[in-house]
């Protein structure tokens, strides 16, 4: 991920599976360089999101993370250039692939 991510590798790999149970059945709203958002699926629980967000406020702060449960948005963003590949890895850890990029 980032080179300022405080996980180490054992953490990476649980991140990674909450991030896939996360964006398992997701329906994308928005996705752009620096912004992400996505409504999760009622059958991921509401405790799983809060609890990898709570886990991403601790590894990497430069992330803006706002989970809005009642309509079950969660919204992912960066303020910096230099921390858009790490948005594009929450994607792929959310199982979104690539972005598509303008020439």
């Amino acid at each position: 991920m980032a080179p300022s991510c405080a996980l180490d590798e054992a953490g990476l790999r649980q991140q990674l599976e909450r991030y896939r149970q996360i964006g398992r059945g997701a329906n994308v709203r928005e996705r752009g360089a620096r912004a992400l958002v996505l409504d999760v699926d009622r059958r991921v629980e509401a405790d799983l999101v809060e609890g990898t967000i709570a886990t991403e406020r601790e590894c990497c702060p430069f992330f803006d993370l706002r989970w809005e449960p009642d309509v079950r948005r969660l919204t992912i963003s960066v303020s910096h250039a230099e921390h858009e590949p790490a948005l594009d890895a929450i994607a792929f850890a959310l199982g979104l692939g690539a972005p598509a990029r303008a020439d």
